[in-house]
């Protein structure tokens, strides 16, 4: 189906989330290098958690186990220029989830 779409040309990736939403996005030689929360994910305490996608705002967010929603860093680190008052880490959850450690 890939080569079907051209998408096969490491330009475009097609990923599926836990909930069944298929995204269309870059492929993994854009993110070559850098830490990218779909190819190239940086070591974060939520690195294996389930991911959901706000177009909204185009950021990957990425599921506790407390069943919140949390920025994924690598995802953040993208946006972070748009964002006025980025500061990293934010609270969550008392602490348990994805500050590090």
């Amino acid at each position: 189906m890939a080569d079907s779409l051209g998408l096969d040309d490491g330009t475009k990736d097609i990923i599926t989330l836990h909930d069944g939403m298929v995204l269309q996005t870059h492929g993994p030689r854009r993110c070559a290098g850098f830490h990218c929360c779909i190819h190239n994910p940086s070591d974060h305490p939520l690195r294996n958690a389930p991911m959901v996608w706000l177009g909204q705002l185009n950021l990957m967010m990425r599921i506790c186990k407390h069943e919140e929603l949390h920025p994924d860093p690598d995802s953040m680190n993208v946006v972070a220029a748009r964002l006025l008052n980025f500061e990293g880490w934010h609270p969550c959850c008392e602490g348990n989830c994805c500050s590090p450690a």
